[in-house]
């Protein structure tokens, strides 16, 4: 899939719309216009002639009247709205609106936001005056290099996004230097020869990544996890090139000062799911290293199979509950109640993790977990002393959020599971899975319980 550039331009005037245009090619960004076609019954947004999913846009600068109505906020948005439902914001953007009538930007902004709660709002917005700048091409050109720098978050973080795809840039023309032919006969003979050597270097490196079966059956999960290395590599030497460091403390001028958690609990959860979680949906596969699965509820509140379920785990769920999870010698009998009700069971799969890279777990192993929603916290501390597990085969990650709510993760290393995902009856529906770094210590802190060395020497 390509991914087109970041910056898009709308207009309904070609004229316009060209003049943008040669103002950003001049200043050298690339940018994706789009003629705004009124007069198209069938095109409801004016701009459903547009692939609209190859498009990621960052930078969005829209004509004001966009249908040549009555100069009035009212009538406005409604077209601009259309458009900015139609576009794939997912992340920050900064809007500029293109026009002669600067007076009306702020009551389109704030219709948009009464009347459209679901569009994105952008992180900054702003006027280019078509007026001024259509008259004096150069001071537009002039305008648009400060479009990047006027939002020093925006600045940074799109600086941030535009190296790492340099350095993947940089990984595909590190391997066609390797690859490409250096005496060749004729043109010809260059392309056979360097298309030779780089299919062989990809093979190489997919075989390698994953193995020789296991690439035969995906090769591009192979071959891309095989250049990550590289592409880690790149993302790193670009650290060295930072044009200016500076953007990242007007971006943030707490960076380098300690700052108290205590003050910036909101913030904390969603860092931690930032860098943990990645949410699953139902068709997930439950075999993948670090997934989150329910226990099956259909299984588990059935009265038929609580014989066998107490006979797996050498006690009943509320017993396990308390014991692993929950501290119910505190509280009311209906708090204890309403906290083991709201605690949601499940399993992460944690097998080893070079036997899942090389495609060779028969029997994957999961580690029983509980999600304890935020509000019964007090029941997640155990003994006079607030211990935050009930003894230490348990780990407790960062507090997380989870399909937009908070919850205190508990992991058991007492309670292995072996199961084959696909016939197990127990595991139910994938929620998240947890992302490597955190897995990491996870698997050492079960390794740490799962020994004991003992005497291992004298001298």
């Amino acid at each position: 899939m390509i991914s087109l550039p970041s910056i898009v331009l709308i207009d309904d005037k070609k004229d316009d719309l060209e003049s943008l245009q040669d103002s950003f090619i001049q200043a050298g960004y690339p940018c994706f216009p789009i003629h705004y076609k009124k007069d198209d019954p069938e095109n409801i947004s004016g701009v459903d002639h547009v692939n609209l999913s190859m498009i990621k846009p960052r930078i969005i600068i829209t004509d004001l009247n966009l249908q040549e109505l009555q100069i009035d906020a009212k009538t406005l948005v409604g077209p601009i709205a259309e458009v900015l439902k139609r576009l794939p914001i997912d992340g920050p953007y900064l809007l500029y609106f293109w026009s002669r009538n600067k007076e009306h930007v702020e009551k389109v902004i704030n219709l948009i936001f009464e009347r459209h709660k679901e569009i994105p709002l952008p992180l900054y917005y702003e006027i280019l005056d078509k007026a001024k700048f259509k008259t004096n091409p150069e001071d537009l050109n002039k305008e648009i290099k400060k479009i990047f720098t006027g939002n020093p978050i925006f600045n940074a973080l799109f600086s941030w996004e535009n190296r790492v795809s340099s350095a993947a840039q940089a990984t595909t023309d590190s391997l066609f230097k390797l690859a490409k032919s250096l005496d060749p006969e004729n043109i010809s003979d260059f392309q056979l020869k360097t298309k030779k050597k780089l299919e062989i270097m990809l093979a190489i490196i997919g075989n390698e990544a994953i193995g020789v079966k296991n690439a035969q059956e995906e090769p591009g999960l192979a071959v891309e996890l095989g250049l990550e290395p590289v592409l880690r590599d790149h993302i790193q030497s670009n650290y060295e090139r930072i044009d200016n460091n500076s953007i990242w403390h007007q971006a943030a001028n707490s960076i380098g000062t300690r700052l108290d958690s205590k003050f910036h609990s909101d913030v904390i959860a969603h860092l931690n799911s930032f860098y943990h979680v990645e949410e699953l949906n139902n068709t997930s596969p439950k075999n993948k290293r670090g997934s989150w699965i329910t226990f099956n509820s259909a299984y588990l509140e059935n009265s038929i199979n609580k014989p066998k379920i107490e006979k797996n785990l050498g006690r009943s769920i509320k017993a396990l509950l308390n014991e692993e999870f929950l501290n119910c010698r505190i509280g009311t009998s209906e708090s204890r109640s309403e906290a083991r009700r709201d605690t949601k069971l499940g399993f992460i799969e944690l097998s080893a993790e070079c036997d899942q890279a090389q495609r060779k777990t028969k029997l994957n192993r999961y580690l029983l977990s509980a999600m304890i929603p935020i509000e019964h916290e007090q029941f997640t501390f155990h003994g006079t002393e607030g211990r935050d597990t009930a003894h230490a085969g348990i780990y407790r990650l960062p507090k997380i959020i989870v399909d937009g709510k908070e919850y205190i993760i508990k992991v058991s290393f007492m309670y292995q599971v072996g199961a084959i995902p696909d016939f197990n009856k127990w595991l139910g529906t994938p929620m998240f899975r947890l992302k490597d770094q955190i897995l990491s210590d996870i698997s050492f802190r079960a390794s740490q319980h799962l020994t004991r060395p003992g005497i291992t020497r004298f001298d």
